[in-house]
């Protein structure tokens, strides 16, 4: 494979990626399938982390990346600010990409996010 060659701030989408694979973790049942694929679509590289957790509802998928919006909020809900999903859309658009997140209730959550080659 041709490797692919990012523009971009590695601290930052380091970020970007712990934060998703920590929310990937955090709601996904033990044993719970969580996969990382990047591939270069026409002029982006995209990168998908899909799991198969508890998934969110279409009002909460809405809200996501909103600032201090927590898709649970219950007391048993893991630590958190809310913040990881709206400073992971700011980094990406900062990087000139896009960030989108597609999920169903009991069904999973996949996030996608894609950089500009070069």
């Amino acid at each position: 494979a041709t490797p692919i060659e990012l523009s971009i701030d590695g601290r930052k989408i380091g970020q970007v990626m712990e934060n998703l694979l920590s929310n990937a973790v955090k709601f996904s049942p033990d044993g719970g399938l969580i996969r990382i694929k990047g591939e270069v679509i026409d002029d982006v590289f995209r990168v998908y982390v899909e799991d198969t957790g508890i998934g969110m509802s279409t009002e909460q998928v809405e809200k996501v990346f909103d600032k201090f919006y927590r898709a649970d909020a219950s007391n048993t809900a893991a630590q958190g600010l809310g913040l990881g999903m709206s400073i992971a859309r700011n980094i990406i658009e900062a990087h000139g990409g896009s960030i989108w997140v597609v999920s169903a209730l009991n069904n999973g959550t996949s996030v996608y996010f894609s950089l500009p080659m070069g």
